[in-house]
């Protein structure tokens, strides 16, 4: 039997990740050792984990790895929440699977020598938006007056105005029969929201901010690529991604250079390597709106942006 490979970068993600596909492809033109596991097709592998060593054994497809305290880096593409309701009861099979598995891949945060892109426990308090807006504005980011509640009497036209943007506190996924259903943030008259149903669940509500113009902020380590989101060339009232992606177009967009500071500093003070800055532009002013420490950016890579290739040679850590 020929020994393991030994792994420099391992990779956790799922089958059907397309961006961590690009990032795969680069790091094989860096020549990396690497591994990657897909949450779908765990219990086709042969896993061997000692805590102590620590040392990762895998054996899957008919080769084997092992993974050590030399590995570089870990790619981190699972979900700290498992925010997919079941709309059927789970077997006992299924409920294992939920459990038991998550908390595995969550145990190889012991490989702590490694780079973490990101580390779990700093993704898992990163993904709270009220904590998130806290450090925004600790570093000096403007932010939209804001009020989380769950009481119909808040006073929040006195204090937001009579229209404000209502979102979810954290991502709304619910499932009723074969419907899914998924929350978009609406710009509603508070006196919707403001009755007896709204006790069930807090809200979180926010001055409206328009005319606006939408920046996405991807942040890798000191590096930023900044893109717009347009509609016919100018701003999108509202949530832009309930346009048809057809209708918009994200040019790249020179952020001042202290407003790039301020991003690579907040990426950086929330424990990240990576993260995903949703931006608004108003009358010369940036405010903060959130940040998503797994925030996709496959559909921004570009020749022009080489997000993959710059994932893949920081994981390689060169």
């Amino acid at each position: 039997m020929t020994s393991p490979s030994s792994v420099e970068v391992l990779i956790l993600a799922n089958l059907h990740d397309f961006p961590t596909d690009r990032v795969c492809v680069e790091l094989d033109k860096l020549g990396v050792r690497y591994v990657r596991l897909n949450r779908e097709t765990l219990s086709e592998a042969a896993l061997r984990l000692d805590p102590v060593a620590p040392r990762l054994q895998i054996a899957l497809e008919g080769r084997r790895w092992s993974v050590d305290e030399t590995l570089k880096a870990v790619w981190w593409r699972q979900p700290t929440f498992l925010r997919n309701t079941p709309h059927q009861p789970l077997s006992l099979d299924e409920q294992l699977d939920r459990s038991q598995w998550p908390a595995f891949l969550r145990g190889l945060m012991l490989f702590d020598e490694a780079l973490w892109i990101n580390d779990p426990a700093a993704t898992y308090r990163a993904e709270c938006k009220p904590w998130q807006l806290r450090q925004a504005a600790r570093l000096g980011f403007e932010t939209p007056p804001t009020l989380i509640t769950n009481d119909p009497e808040a006073p929040v036209p006195a204090q937001l105005g009579k229209t404000v943007a209502v979102k979810s506190v954290d991502t709304v996924l619910l499932r009723e029969g074969d419907r899914q259903f998924f929350a978009y943030t609406q710009l509603l008259d508070w006196s919707i929201c403001a009755t007896p149903a709204l006790r069930a669940a807090p809200v979180l509500a926010q001055a409206v901010i328009a005319p606006k113009l939408d920046l996405r902020v991807t942040v890798l380590g000191d590096r930023v690529w900044a893109v717009a989101v347009e509609a016919d060339g100018v701003g999108v009232e509202g949530d832009w991604r309930l346009r048809k992606k057809d209708q918009l177009a994200y040019p790249a967009f020179m952020l001042p250079a202290e407003v790039a500071e301020r991003c690579v500093a907040l990426v950086a003070q929330m424990g990240l390597v990576y993260g995903a800055i949703d931006l608004a532009l108003r009358e010369g002013r940036f405010v903060f709106i959130e940040i998503n420490p797994t925030g996709e950016w496959g559909w921004l890579d570009t020749p022009d942006r080489p997000i993959a290739a710059a994932i893949a040679q920081a994981l390689a850590r060169r």
